[in-house]
């Protein structure tokens, strides 16, 4: 199934054949390290929990993961997530969205591409009035892609949401659904 689509990259649904690939993929600290909640090294039998409860929100109709696979081969190369926030306390009609990309398509504009049109997902639900993330404070690289599609940095707050690893204190970043409309109508 696919949700969207970019030049160069397909958002679309996990499935079960990937998740061997999802796995290796996962299993590079440079990848994970920056990643609050995703256990390492991840196992075949944690891709099979996630497997379950992203098919299950597939199946709801309220996918929240969608996977990157090139064009050129429908190969996973990595995911973007539109998930409930994970703060004690969201804002109402906040959406997180969160993201990864195994280590050889990093520095090719993948992300910045991928999370663009995931933003446009976002803000075609009705429901979503904002779009939230958190970063570690020097994760260049996750800042630039929020920088790219319009989140802006709303400065160091501390962490109030368990994470797996990661400092107590991060960058908050935020778009709202009309600073959204307006970036795009520009």
């Amino acid at each position: 199934m696919i949700f969207a689509e970019t030049e160069r990259l397909y958002l679309r649904a996990l499935t079960y054949p990937e998740l061997p690939r999802m796995t290796d993929l996962l299993n590079d600290w440079d990848v994970v390290r920056w990643l609050a909640v995703v256990p390492f090294p991840y196992t075949m039998k944690d891709a099979g929990d996630f497997y379950t409860d992203m098919a299950a929100c597939y199946a709801r109709g309220a996918p929240e993961l969608f996977i990157l696979a090139q064009k050129t081969d429908d190969l996973l190369i990595g995911a973007v997530g539109l998930h409930p926030p994970r703060d004690v306390n969201p804002e109402p009609g906040e959406v997180e969205i969160g993201y990864w990309l195994a280590r050889d398509y990093w520095g090719q504009g993948f992300m910045s591409e991928a999370a663009r049109e995931a933003l446009k997902i976002a803000f075609a639900r009705p429901a979503t009035r904002l779009v939230g993330a958190t970063t570690a404070l020097d994760n260049d690289a996750s800042q630039n892609v929020l920088r790219k599609i319009g989140l802006r940095n709303m400065g160091e707050v501390p962490r109030d949401y368990g994470a797996l690893r990661g400092d107590d204190t991060v960058l908050k970043w935020r778009i709202t659904r009309d600073d959204y409309e307006k970036e795009s109508a520009a």
